[in-house]
């Protein structure tokens, strides 16, 4: 593990250029993915048919997401639709398990997202973001083809599965404004065919309470309004995600001042909760509140060279974070006997106190907050579903955007909201947010101990060529000879095992792994303006030797999955 201090920015350009058994040597783009002096279509040149600029555009967006545009968008996936059931959460779990679950979370979080984006930087020709590639690559890289599948599945379910809590939630209010404003809502029910209520529900819940609706005029609204915005690519969404943040900070502090207004009750809001279930929702909760890890890589992909990463991530979490509290808290000091099937939206709105204003906020909320992230989180879905051509873009299209408007159907009433949001959470987000990239972090530690092995392996191999070639040429002495042959098997003995003498360079990258570094040369762009990227920007524990941090990464994975089963039984068992 020594060498892994001391090639902390190691890069593959700066290798020999490997030579496979047969005498080949290997693609030009390892050499060159990295260097300013090599422009994107150099690299694209040595292959057959490269992209050009406009199919790129079209597939992917470019890095033109900025620094305030960056934090923005990750607050905007941070504060998704659990953030209107906290309150009930604070309340049931009781603040002080709460708050230890945000403040454990926020920590694990930050951890996370800097160790996938240290396992995207490690892989050759990366280690400044020049290639493009996407969460369920990374996973294909490091893990295999069978396990790339596997990550295709858990990582794409937990981001349509947050999309779909974000439906249910847009859609209840939509219905909810429809009744404020023309006194009725309507839509298809299963069994009753077509019904219209005149008054939202007294629990707070959807206006049309447990019947089951085929469709209603709230998500028919929402689906018009948001579905559009999903065939853009990431970093045309910024705009949206700045402007949502800031009047999402607006409404926030409406919201403290309406519960003030309202009149807060300690009663409320007990130490630990009073029964077991709402204790054991506490972890999956809060872990969905931070399902934002599966967008990291996205992110990365087309931020501005300049951004330093690590702040950024530390800057939205934080804030995220304040935010589920002041929310959970003061929520849960307004409204007493919260049920599991009401949101801080609609308590809100049923308030005595509420007012044109505070019903204006719990309205704007959903399509500030909620609908401003479906498209991004179904852009990110596109993206691993059709890098490296997995599926065509037209199937990619009907998963990522369609199929969540679909599944929410029979699920826009009753308690379909908190059971989503918890189990959900603990089977597919979870996984996808906190276990795949610790794992992806311990074999790209692995990873990068092989390459540096290669690169020390190469440099010794020179130096033995040089010193034979002063030999051949009679330029030393038989004393200066017999040191070179003692150089010479130190040299070898201290090549790392599982490497040869001869550079076997196989032994380092599988055919696997120089497939997959050809097929993303081909989907890369603005290459030479990577080279401005300072890696200490990015590097998750730079202040702590690298064997330390691998060793607290499988501390962090043994706990998240000791910590996972143990909720998962807890909410079985005591859930409602």
């Amino acid at each position: 593990m020594s060498d892994l201090n001391k090639n902390e920015n190691i890069e593959l350009m700066s290798f020999p250029n490997p030579k496979k058994s047969d005498g080949t040597t290997i693609f030009s783009t390892i050499d060159t993915a990295n260097t300013s002096s090599s422009s994107t279509e150099e690299i694209l040149d040595n292959f057959q048919n490269p992209q050009k600029d406009e199919d790129f555009k079209k597939k992917f967006g470019l890095k033109s997401i900025g620094k305030i545009g960056g934090i923005c968008l990750l607050i905007g996936n941070c504060t998704g639709p659990g953030m209107v059931n906290i309150s009930y959460q604070f309340q049931q779990g009781g603040w002080f398990l709460s708050l230890l679950g945000y403040i454990l979370m926020l920590g694990l979080s930050g951890i996370s997202a800097l160790f996938i984006i240290e396992s995207m930087s490690i892989i050759p020709g990366n280690n400044k973001f020049a290639l493009r590639i996407e969460f369920t690559m990374i996973c294909r890289f490091y893990f295999g083809k069978s396990m790339y599948l596997l990550s295709q599945l858990f990582i794409n379910t937990s981001l349509i599965i947050t999309n779909i809590a974000s439906i249910i939630i847009c859609s209840q209010v939509f219905d909810s404004l429809m009744i404020f404003i023309f006194k009725k809502t309507c839509g298809i029910s299963f069994s009753n065919g077509w019904i219209c209520v005149i008054e939202n529900s007294g629990d707070g819940g959807s206006p049309f309470q447990d019947d089951y609706m085929f469709i209603t005029i709230g998500y028919l609204a929402i689906l018009i309004l948001v579905v559009p915005l999903g065939f853009f690519n990431l970093n045309d969404n910024i705009i949206i995600q700045i402007a949502c943040v800031i009047i999402m900070l607006v409404i926030v502090i409406s919201w403290i001042v309406i519960f003030i207004l309202i009149g807060l009750s300690v009663e409320n809001l007990p130490t630990i909760g009073n029964n077991m279930s709402g204790i054991s929702q506490i972890i999956g909760n809060c872990m969905f509140n931070y399902a934002f890890i599966t967008t990291i890589p996205s992110w990365v992909n087309e931020s501005k060279p300049n951004i330093n990463l690590k702040k950024s991530i530390w800057i939205s979490t934080s804030f995220s974070t304040i935010l589920f509290i002041i929310v959970g808290i003061f929520g849960a000091l307004t409204f007493s006997s919260m049920s599991s099937n009401s949101t801080i939206l609609s308590l809100i709105n049923l308030s005595k106190k509420a007012n044109i204003f505070s019903k204006l906020s719990v309205y704007l909320f959903p399509f500030i907050v909620l609908a401003s992230t479906i498209p991004v989180f179904s852009i990110i879905v596109r993206y691993n579903l059709t890098q490296n051509k997995f599926i065509p873009t037209w199937i990619a299209n009907l998963i990522s955007i369609v199929l969540p408007w679909l599944i929410v159907i029979p699920f826009q009433t009753g308690d379909w909201l908190n059971l989503i949001s918890n189990y959900s959470s603990l089977f597919f987000g979870s996984i996808a947010n906190f276990i795949i990239p610790f794992i992806l972090y311990i074999k790209s530690l692995k990873f990068k101990n092989k390459l540096n092995n290669y690169k020390k392996q190469q440099q010794q191999q020179q130096q033995q060529q040089q010193q034979q070639q002063k030999l051949k040429n009679n330029k030393i002495n038989n004393q200066q000879k017999q040191e070179v042959e003692q150089l010479n098997q130190i040299d070898i003995n201290n090549i790392e095992e599982g490497f040869t003498n001869g550079g076997n360079y196989e032994l380092v990258f599988t055919t696997e792994q120089e497939n997959i570094l050809k097929e993303l040369s081909l989907e890369t762009r603005d290459t030479e303006e990577n080279t401005n990227i300072t890696t200490n920007h990015f590097k998750s524990l730079s202040f702590i030797p690298r064997k330390y941090s691998k060793i607290i990464a499988q501390i962090c994975l043994i706990t998240l999955s000791i910590l996972i089963v143990l909720v998962i039984f807890s909410n079985f068992y005591f859930g409602n």
